[in-house]
């Protein structure tokens, strides 16, 4: 339901877009790029936009603001734009499909190997530390990079600064500052206390497709609908509510993490909080999308293999309902009043977000408050190392993440 995508030429086989080449190249690129949604973006856009012209070249990065905008991965909701101009939401399925299975294999090894991993070996305890400092850093640098365009006027501010205090205090589940800032957006757009100004990019025309074809892409988006209620209601719920909350990328999702899984009071997992450090620092170093591998690594602890299947079916359902829908109306959405104040709230409380998970990993790097807050100078110079790399370069995490390790496993004693 979308316009034909062009290919170099009418006979040309190999450029034609097929959903067996849809998955074929999502696939790959999902396998072979290390480094989180960002990165398999830039790929992508090269791929069909360069190489098999099904896109024009940099139509993905200029679609990068919406994928930013719709609950999901980033990675998911590049695949799903490719799908959907391939063939509609049957189509999405299988982009969506491709960009996570090869993250769910190698994690699901990664998760059954961990307790193998000697983590009291000197070098690799330093190598894991190096590699936590580096990811503080790399989240500090994403944060200022991102400022700009997260926080603006004294809306955003005022929504920063109440959403930081409640996070710092952590009596509320940082679900709700989400909600909670979002329903400010909301109010704030109703009342008109100042204009949004929103860009309005082209409506996605929609080609004519098959009956067969859009029957078979109803059919998946309600079977895909059913699964996401089903797990709502089971004890894999809170990975449906990570999907529903996951707008610009994995890191976000952190406190949300710390709340579900780690100490001794956390209702789900109760993992220590240098384990669950050593596993982020781990997704950054592995194939495919970040969210992808904690929902593997989460699941797989709650219920092995099949634990493992639903957290990432209960994470990517509400990315593919909502995504879907967003891109069947793409030209009408964006200027909707109530979706406009929903992401004007939301954009700031990720910043929020964002800065808690630094000072989470920060913590276990820079400093440690439950050793009388001891102070790590060789944490805290490779932090702000990678922070500025992220901030001011374009250095990729997984070398930063690698790099961290390295330098951690020769100085750290």
């Amino acid at each position: 339901m979308c316009a034909e995508i062009p290919s170099e030429s009418p006979n040309d086989a190999a450029a034609k877009p097929t959903l067996f080449r849809l998955f074929r190249a999502f696939f790959l690129i999902s396998l072979c790029v290390v480094g989180g949604g960002y990165a398999i973006l830039m790929v992508a856009d090269d791929v069909f936009g360069r190489k098999l012209k099904w896109l024009r070249p940099g139509e993905l990065l200029e679609r990068l603001p919406i994928f930013q905008m719709v609950p999901g991965l980033i990675a998911g909701n590049t695949a799903m734009y490719v799908g959907y101009k391939t063939a509609g939401r049957l189509g999405a399925g299988v982009g969506l499909l491709a960009v996570a299975l090869p993250s769910f294999a190698v994690f699901l090894c990664v998760s059954a190997g961990y307790a193998w991993l000697p983590v009291e070996n000197r070098f690799v305890a330093g190598a894991l530390l190096g590699s936590r400092a580096a990811l503080t850093g790399v989240i500090a640098g994403t944060l200022a990079r991102s400022w700009r365009r997260t926080v603006s006027g004294w809306f955003g501010y005022a929504v920063l600064a109440a959403s930081a205090v409640v996070l710092v205090h952590g009596v509320v589940n940082p679900a709700w500052v989400m909600l909670g800032a979002m329903a400010a957006g909301v109010v704030r757009r109703f009342c008109a206390c100042d204009s949004i100004e929103a860009e309005d990019p082209p409506a996605m025309a929609e080609p004519a497709a098959s009956r067969r074809r859009r029957a078979a892409g109803s059919c998946i988006w309600f079977s895909v609908l059913l699964l996401a209620a089903l797990l709502a209601f089971s004890a894999y719920g809170a990975f449906v509510k990570f999907g529903l909350l996951c707008f610009g990328g994995g890191f976000p999702l952190v406190p949300l993490y710390v709340r579900e899984f780690v100490g001794e009071t956390a209702p789900l997992l109760q993992l220590p909080l240098e384990e669950f450090s050593n596993f982020i620092a781990l997704t950054q170093a592995t194939p495919g999308p970040v969210s992808v591998n904690a929902a593997t690594f989460f699941g797989f602890r709650l219920g092995g293999f099949w634990g493992a299947a639903a957290a990432t079916a209960g994470l990517l359902a509400p990315s593919y309902l909502l995504t879907t829908a967003a891109f069947a109306g793409i030209g009408k959405w964006r200027r909707n009043a109530f979706v406009q104040g929903v992401f004007s709230g939301v954009r700031p409380a990720t910043g929020a977000l964002l800065a808690s998970a630094t000072a989470t990993f920060a913590s276990m790097s820079v400093w440690n408050a439950a050793d009388g807050w001891r102070f790590s100078p060789f944490g805290c110079v490779l932090a702000s190392a990678a922070a500025a790399c992220v901030a001011f370069g374009r250095a990729p995490v997984m070398v930063l993440v690698f790099g961290g390790a390295i330098l951690g496993a020769i100085f750290v004693h």
